[in-house]
């Protein structure tokens, strides 16, 4: 007997303060930001690795009153099925 399992997985975000639009100094264009814990949802890794990227400089972020990522700079960390 074989049983296969597939999953398909969606993560959603739709509240108004988990993002917003702003000049991105290092992309040196408008671009969207959003909490270190979205970014990780999006990339499929861990909050403290967005927090790793961010101390290495390796992605973009504008801190206020809390830290935003610019989610242009998440492209390359975005996980690929199966990974």
């Amino acid at each position: 007997m074989e049983i296969e399992v597939k999953l398909i997985e969606t993560i959603a975000y739709s509240k108004r303060s988990e993002r917003f639009e702003a000049y991105c100094p290092e992309c040196g264009s408008t671009a969207e930001f959003t909490t270190p814990l979205t970014a990780a949802l999006v990339t499929g890794s861990g909050e403290r690795e967005i927090y790793r990227l961010i101390e290495a400089n390796a992605i973009h972020f504008v801190e206020t009153d809390r830290v935003w990522v610019c989610i242009s700079s998440l492209s390359a960390y975005q996980k690929k099925p199966g990974d």
